[in-house]
């Protein structure tokens, strides 16, 4: 990386801490301060800093535009649960995580070439074969300084989360954001000792570019996780990806029929991997456990369609199964 783009990044990352907690007036005269610095040493003889200005300008146009809060204190990263699951994504600023936002989820993220475009926690839907769970995108790490780090955030995000995972860019350096990703982690006491309760993974976006799927096997190489790679110009990746990332879930779809009657395939019951027809009973209604006589499965949990199976049998993704109750 040239000088010129060092001290590019640099001034990006002292702009970011100044407006970080700034809200309306505040923001505006921090954003005037900015370009009036830009223009004065004459930065924006050169292409970025003329195009940062034209953003700068956009967000302080934005900002004022809003109707004035009542003040009030909050908790950006404190998001409401919604869906099967949630998974949270993190990563250096820049790296795709909007973009892939907007092409996995129902959300609209704003997207651009300037450090910490996302400022807060961000939630978006992400269906897969008619089930919806959650993600949320982080706002990106800066990692000029060693010592500066966003970990509360991580942590408090990540105690309700499902699973963490790390969005590498294939083309950035991958030792640096693997290093400074995994050293967060352990901040967070998201890792210790190299373990975690959580699921943890990998996103490796732009494998669209020249290079990437060399780096991509390095990538591979250099981490025990399981990495997803992804081109958001391909439907059929980002659709592998949606199905990659309910799987890391670990939650399973079955289905039920009434005796004598076909299964209800548009209404699934979504339960941990590894739950068994008792907890699918319980699932539909508590009472079902004390009534419960046997059950009938079609899928791949027993050896034939239609076998008998009692409380203790472990239930496979998309069986189908027939509860008989006493009355």
């Amino acid at each position: 990386m040239s000088n010129r783009h060092t001290k590019y990044r640099f001034f990006l990352y002292k702009m970011a801490n100044k407006l970080r907690y700034l809200e309306g007036e505040d923001f505006a005269a921090e954003v005037d301060a900015i370009i009036e610095e830009i223009r004065r040493k004459k930065l924006d003889n050169w292409g970025p800093y003329e195009q940062l200005i034209k953003w700068l300008e956009g967000k302080k146009a934005e900002v004022l535009a809003k109707p004035k809060a009542k003040a009030r204190q909050y908790d950006p990263f404190e998001i409401p649960m919604s869906g099967v699951g949630r998974i949270a994504l993190f990563g250096l600023s820049n790296v795709g995580k909007s973009t892939l936002m907007n092409a996995i989820t129902n959300t609209e993220v704003e997207v651009g070439a300037f450090l910490h475009t996302t400022t807060i926690g961000q939630a978006g839907a992400c269906t897969y074969q008619g089930i919806t769970f959650q993600i949320v995108d982080l706002p990106g790490f800066l990692d000029f300084k060693e010592d500066w780090t966003i970990s509360k955030q991580i942590n408090r995000v990540a105690r309700t989360s499902d699973a963490v995972v790390m969005v590498v860019d294939l083309a950035m350096d991958i030792d640096r954001q693997l290093k400074f990703l995994t050293e967060q982690l352990v901040e967070a006491k998201i890792l210790v000792d190299g373990e975690s309760e959580y699921k943890i993974a990998i996103i490796a976006t732009k494998g669209d570019l020249p290079g990437s799927k060399e780096t991509y096997q390095e990538l591979l190489k250099k981490t025990k996780w399981t990495v997803y790679p992804t081109a958001y110009n391909n439907e059929e990746s980002l659709e592998q990806l949606k199905k990659s990332l309910f799987d890391l879930l670990k939650v399973i779809r079955v289905y039920t029929k009434p005796p004598g009657a076909k299964p209800k395939l548009d209404e699934a019951f979504v339960i941990r991997k590894g739950a068994t027809v008792a907890d699918v009973a319980e699932k539909i209604h508590t009472s079902f456990l004390k009534r419960f006589r046997y059950a009938k499965i079609w899928g791949t949990s027993t050896v034939h369609d239609g076998q008998q199976v009692g409380l203790d049998h472990i239930v496979h993704d998309k069986d189908v199964i027939e509860l008989t109750l006493s009355r």
